[in-house]
């Protein structure tokens, strides 16, 4: 297969994301300069523009390849677009970090700063791991996309259902039968007493819901009375 080819067979499958459009992307997250990206490698490399294009190429072809694969997963336009903005920040930040680097071969020995140099060295093996990362573990971040997607439409689904309530002074009982889950709701942070008992009954605050909960169980129905009663309120079982 051609490079035109390739290239038109990205844009085809992946909306747009064929590896010259990538290319022109990275250039654009340093400068969009060849000529000021060329001089990022002349104190590193005795070949500055032949390492340059292979910095932009090999990124782009292998981005131009994740978006293929995302796409066949399934993956949105706005996921695709999400997870190739993410790799052109880390790969602008890896470049931007070997650019600080020298090598003393080009430079010359002489009063050559080796613990600055090799602090920035440190730098930009940090950023490449960080690239290379993401880069690999793609289907993962996909993976996780469409878990926090499933969680965002269930949460959905439960603030628009109604739901099983009781609610008493600074506290409320919800049985959110979307999310399978026995909630109490407190107008602010319990007391630590409070928190206590809480965990005791196996409830766990989460954060998305603004809730302690458990499993919606008659177990954690009458753990949650439990609580209740113990803060003072009187609940009759059903």
């Amino acid at each position: 297969m051609t490079k035109l080819a390739h290239e038109e067979r990205g844009t085809a499958t992946a909306g747009g994301y064929g590896t010259a459009i990538i290319r022109d992307r990275l250039l654009a997250s340093v400068g969009g300069d060849f000529g000021r990206f060329v001089g990022w490698f002349s104190q590193r490399t005795f070949s500055p523009e032949r390492q340059a294009h292979g910095a932009l190429n090999d990124w782009a072809s292998l981005i131009a390849e994740v978006c293929e694969k995302l796409a066949v997963m399934g993956a949105t336009p706005e996921q695709i677009e999400a997870w190739v903005a993410g790799c052109v920040k880390r790969w602008a930040a890896f470049q931007s970090a070997g650019s600080r680097t020298v090598n003393w071969m080009l430079t010359g020995p002489a009063h050559f700063p080796v613990a600055r140099n090799q602090k920035r060295m440190d730098v930009e093996h940090k950023r490449l791991d960080e690239l290379l990362g993401y880069g690999r573990d793609w289907a993962a971040w996909f993976h996780r996309q469409e878990r926090r997607a499933e969680k965002s439409a269930l949460a959905e689904v439960s603030a628009s259902t109604e739901h099983r309530t009781i609610e008493f002074p600074g506290v409320k009982l919800v049985q959110n039968t979307t999310l399978d889950r026995v909630q109490l709701l407190f107008d602010g942070k319990p007391d630590a007493e409070t928190i206590a008992a809480l965990k005791r009954e196996a409830f766990r605050w989460s954060p998305r819901e603004g809730a302690w909960q458990r499993q919606n169980t008659n177990n954690g129905v009458r753990a949650s009375y439990r609580i209740l009663r113990a803060l003072g309120f009187t609940v009759e079982p059903e």
